[in-house]
């Protein structure tokens, strides 16, 4: 019976250069002529090695909770592990929470030494993936206004002259 365009005549169903879309369930169904037809499902795995589908880099505030997120697919499911400078973390200062598909670096109380490139690796035992994302500093979403005052002297008149500049810092 055709399946997806895959149809067997004899006893096993070959299927040559299998891509991980192609994991399904497939049916297989036995006719001898005599006895009544009989079929059964089989489900199909196809293994492949971690590729990260999603990360970006994340602004953060300073005392605030930020979080990096690291997802990668794989068959089997990938273990991850985070970088910093080439140097491994470890759940001591940093909480990492590994889920199924995706790993979360999470930081409680952001500090200026926080901020930096961090690397995701993800790996099974079929190969490896990495990606690389940047915690940076997020400048406030309220504007400050700071007055500066400046006295200058201009020698062509010999007036004193006061110029009050108003800069907006985001």
């Amino acid at each position: 019976m055709p399946i997806d365009g895959l149809v067997s005549d004899g006893e096993f169903l070959e299927i040559t250069e299998i891509k991980r879309q192609q994991a399904e369930d497939y049916e297989c169904i036995t006719n001898n002529g005599v006895a009544p037809p009989d079929q059964r499902k089989v489900k199909v795995t196809v293994n492949y090695p971690p590729m990260i589908t999603d990360m970006k880099n994340m602004p953060a505030h300073l005392g605030k909770t930020a979080i990096l997120r690291c997802e990668a697919m794989a068959v089997p499911p990938a273990s991850f592990e985070w970088y910093r400078d080439d140097h491994r973390l470890e759940g001591k200062k940093l909480r990492i929470k590994n889920e199924k598909t995706r790993s979360l670096l999470l930081f409680t109380n952001v500090t200026e030494k926080h901020f930096g490139n961090y690397t995701c690796f993800a790996s099974n035992r079929l190969g490896a993936s990495n990606a690389s994302m940047l915690l940076f500093r997020k400048l406030s979403d309220r504007t400050s206004r700071q007055s500066v005052h400046i006295e200058s002297i201009t020698e062509t008149t010999g007036c004193l002259c006061r110029l009050s500049l108003y800069t907006v810092t985001l």
